[in-house]
Parts: structure tokens; C-alpha cells; sequence
């Protein structure tokens, strides 16, 4: 059975729900079947989530010269990709 994350559009609770098939899940607190599934992270590729990182990264530190923009990115890759 699969985990995901939900939000229910009616009452706005972020949940986790298991998930078999053929059935749906329903909010915890007003059971409406209303959800929207959110993007888990483990479903984010390493690349992707480097690239959010380093878009991260960038908003703390304010714009940047395109270069440096590249430059980190590598950097922040080589450091991802030597932690795994």
C-alpha cells in the first residue's frame, strides 16, 4: 500500500493517508473525499531536488551573476551526489 500526502480542499487539513487500490481516501477531521494529492519529496528525482536546493539557496542570498548561479549548482551537485 502506498503513502501519500493529501489536503483537504474543504477544510484545508495536510494528512497522510494508505492507500489501496480501488479505494479513496477521506479527510480525518470532516471526512470529505474533496482531496488534492500533494508531490511527495521521495518522489522528487536527485536532480530535481538539487535543483531545489540550490533555487533555495539563491533566494537566501539575493541575485546573483549567472555564472555563479552555474557554479554553485555543480558544487551543491558534486555535494549531493558524493552524500549518497
Amino acid at each position: 500500500m502506498p503513502l501519500f500526502d493529501f489536503v483537504c480542499r474543504a477544510c484545508g487539513r495536510q494528512f497522510e493517508a494508505l492507500v489501496r487500490t480501488g479505494s479513496s481516501p477521506h479527510c480525518p477531521d470532516c471526512q470529505s473525499a474533496d482531496l488534492e494529492k500533494l508531490v511527495s519529496a521521495f518522489a522528487m528525482s536527485s536532480l530535481e531536488h538539487t535543483k531545489d536546493l540550490v533555487k533555495a539557496e539563491r533566494k537566501k542570498q539575493g541575485p546573483i551573476h549567472r555564472a555563479q548561479q552555474q557554479e554553485e549548482f555543480q558544487r551543491t551537485l558534486r555535494e549531493h551526489l558524493h552524500d549518497d
